[in-house]
């Protein structure tokens, strides 16, 4: 017995079989004795040992193809897509449901801010026409630009001051520098505050708060030659030797100074107040209020194309993501589909060549029984049993047919269709959404001409 390279069954050597058996000798004895009797209706001993050993080889055949049929069957299994072209149909669908529901979810940000640029539009016309204001707001100095020249005024005039005010300081030129931090610390302050609060203000169209603002302007101009003069009689009182220099320095103003560095140094003061207050001015539009609500509007057109961008991009991320899924799902589903076919035509090819087997096992069987009723016969005087001319049949069990209805060609066509239609319609409702985004500079015009 042997298995070909191309046949999964064993073939049988019938002669190798029929001389293992020895039924030309056994035939030929069992035909001397007369038997089987003329009368028997049953195969005899050796007749069933050639029936059985058949019958067995034939059933471990059967057990190796069911066992290669579920192997194809497993394969066949393991085709879910293509098994389950309803639910692509269904996916296909949700995924427009999908992408429109976000369309819908972008729209309606755009919505929100579009309604908050709108009324920062006339938030800020108001403003102007209220104001009488027809420029466009200033832009802000960097806040560091601001803070950085009022920190380089105080360092500077710490390091002029502190070269008098350590002179007789019990603490020495640590003391003096103390000293010179906190009296050039209070003047730019000051001019911070006054340059911050009270210069824009003079601007305001009401003629009480500009009068006011003049009046505080004015105090703050008084405030910084007293105190810069203080200083300067203080540094003199110090660097006399005066006990209580501070006291010293309340009697010793309206008097002249003790030298031309305590008079630079005046000027110096004063300078660097003017400068901290001219940078407190700066750190928004000169108007009041204006560069705030000229800011707010400003956030809410950024924030606007933000949204704008982010929902186009959101948007063509999906696009893009539903495109590369429909594309590969249809390469898969023909993949599936020919391998499906080469499958199912291997397995039917299985199941004939099975079949087949049979047949030729069957014949097998009724060639070795023929050699042994031939010389069974020629041995005995007796006639031989009439089932002698009847063929021996194979007892056979038919393999299963594949599970599941045929996939025709036409199904898997009409599941490409659906997703070929669910990719068009979602790229009409982008390039639709995209259409309905109005762009910031469309907006601002529209606005301008309501």
């Amino acid at each position: 017995m042997r298995a070909p390279m191309d046949d999964p069954f064993i073939q049988i050597d019938r002669a190798e079989v029929s001389a293992a058996l020895k039924l030309k000798e056994r035939g030929a004895e069992q035909g001397t004795l007369e038997l089987p009797p003329s009368s028997s209706e049953t195969l005899d001993v050796v007749e069933t040992e050639v029936a059985a050993f058949i019958q067995e080889h034939f059933g471990r055949a059967q057990i190796d193809a069911a066992n290669s049929v579920r192997t194809y069957d497993s394969r066949l299994n393991g085709l879910s897509l293509i098994a389950n072209l309803g639910s692509i149909r269904t996916q296909a669908k949700l995924a427009v449901g999908d992408f429109k529901a976000e369309v819908l979810v972008r729209r309606g940000r755009l919505t929100n801010s579009r309604d908050a640029i709108s009324g920062s539009y006339g938030e800020l016309r108001d403003f102007k026409n209220e104001n009488g204001l027809k420029r466009p707001a200033h832009e802000a100095a960097a806040p560091i630009s601001t803070y950085g020249t009022m920190a380089v005024c105080w360092l500077i005039e710490t390091i002029a001051n502190s070269m008098l005010l350590r002179l007789n300081d019990s603490m020495g030129y640590l003391g003096g520098v103390l000293a010179a931090a906190i009296v050039g610390a209070i003047n730019v302050f000051v001019a911070g505050v006054a340059g911050r609060l009270l210069w824009p203000r003079k601007n305001l169209r009401n003629p009480t708060a500009r009068t006011l603002a003049w009046a505080g302007i004015t105090l703050w101009i008084i405030f910084t030659l007293v105190w810069n003069l203080m200083a300067a009689h203080y540094r003199d009182a110090k660097s006399l030797g005066i006990p209580h220099p501070e006291t010293a320095a309340l009697g010793m103003l309206g008097s002249g100074l003790d030298s031309l560095y305590s008079y630079g140094l005046v000027v110096a003061g004063i300078v660097f107040a003017i400068t901290a207050a001219m940078a407190g001015y700066k750190m928004d539009d000169p108007y009041p209020g204006y560069g705030a609500t000229a800011t707010r509007h400003a956030k809410r057109c950024d924030d606007y194309v933000a949204e704008f961008e982010d929902a186009k991009h959101e948007l063509t991320d999906i696009r893009d993501d539903a495109i590369e899924e429909a594309t590969d799902v249809r390469e898969e589903l023909a993949r599936q589909h020919a391998e499906r076919q080469q499958i199912l035509t291997a397995r039917e090819a299985f199941r004939r060549r099975y079949d087949e087997y049979g047949t030729q096992l069957e014949a097998v069987a009724n060639a070795l029984l023929q050699e042994y009723r031939n010389a069974n016969r020629a041995a005995r005087s007796t006639p031989a049993p009439d089932r002698f001319e009847t063929s021996w049949r194979l007892s056979r069990t038919a393999l299963p047919l594949p599970a599941g209805d045929d996939i025709p060609r036409s199904a898997i066509d009409a599941a490409e269709g659906k997703l070929e239609a669910a990719v068009d319609e979602i790229s009409t409702a982008f390039d639709g959404a995209i259409a309905s985004f109005e762009p910031l500079d469309e907006l601002k015009k529209r606005i301008a001409d309501d």
